[in-house]
Parts: structure tokens; C-alpha cells; sequence
């Protein structure tokens, strides 16, 4: 019965995932997060590479998937976006993993693949949007979560 009861759910679990818009967050670096909050858990993650101009790069030491996050704080210093490049010979992440792809945005030119989320507003009244791309059919080199109505910059950034 265990069994039965196990394979069941293992089998709607997909079902439930699609319903999931992607979460305003990666690795659990959060948007809105205060950069006091941001830095101990970057500093869980890895190490201080560099600044420049609002942003904080930092060097992943376990993640398998990932080599860098790039974080960017607004003027009230808490995080306007949220940035990871994945590992060129680490393991891959798939677009299908960040949300379901029958609801994003799709894009191809030149080889390029880019997948946007724009989800509903979330719990905390926070818009956002999620950027998967890369060249690859089935793995992302650079995966965003970015606050939307914020100076940001330009997408193709």
C-alpha cells in the first residue's frame, strides 16, 4: 500500500510543479532581501570576488551547477536582482527546471535561447521576472531573477 501510496505522488508531483511560478530567488538569495541578510547567506555560498557600481560578485565553492551569483542592490541596499552563471563543465541545469516553459516567453536568434517568466504578483506585492539563456537546447549558462519598475539596466545585460 506504501508503494502504491509513493508512486501516486511521485506521479502528480509534475502536475503540482507546473502550477509553481519560479520563485523570486536563487539560492536562496532573496529579491527585496536587505544586503546585511544577503551577504551572511552569500557567505554560506562562497566567497567575495569583487564590487562594482551596486553589484556583488561572488565565487560559488560547492554548488555543482553554478560558478558565480551576481547580486545588484537598489539604493535602499537590499537586492534588486540575482544573477548565477552556470559552470561550463558543471552539472547542468535545464530550462524545464527553473518553471515550466509552456509559460514563458520564448526567444531564439542566432543560436541564442532565452525563456522569460513573468509571474503574477507575488505574496509580497513583488513584481519580478526570471531570464534563462544560453546556446544549448537543455542547458542554461545564465539563469536572472530581477525586480521589474526598477532601473536595472538593459535585458541583454
Amino acid at each position: 500500500m506504501k508503494k502504491v501510496l509513493a508512486i501516486v505522488i511521485l506521479a502528480l508531483i509534475p502536475s503540482w510543479a507546473k502550477d509553481l511560478e519560479p520563485a523570486p530567488e536563487i539560492l536562496g538569495v532573496r529579491l527585496g532581501m536587505d544586503h546585511a541578510n544577503a551577504r551572511t547567506r552569500l557567505t554560506k555560498l562562497g566567497q567575495f570576488k569583487s564590487e562594482d557600481e551596486g553589484q556583488e560578485v561572488w565565487t560559488l565553492r560547492q554548488d555543482k551547477r553554478y560558478q558565480y551569483l551576481i547580486v545588484g542592490f537598489d539604493r535602499e541596499h537590499k537586492v534588486r536582482y540575482v544573477t548565477a552563471v552556470a559552470r561550463p563543465h558543471g552539472q547542468p541545469v535545464d530550462y524545464s527546471a527553473i518553471g515550466d516553459l509552456t509559460r514563458a516567453e520564448r526567444r531564439e536568434a542566432a543560436g541564442n535561447r532565452r525563456y522569460i517568466w513573468r509571474p503574477k504578483k507575488h505574496l509580497d506585492d513583488l513584481e519580478y521576472l526570471i531570464i534563462a539563456r544560453g546556446q544549448e537546447a537543455h542547458r542554461l549558462a545564465i539563469y536572472s531573477v530581477k525586480r521589474v519598475g526598477m532601473n536595472i539596466g538593459r535585458e541583454d545585460d
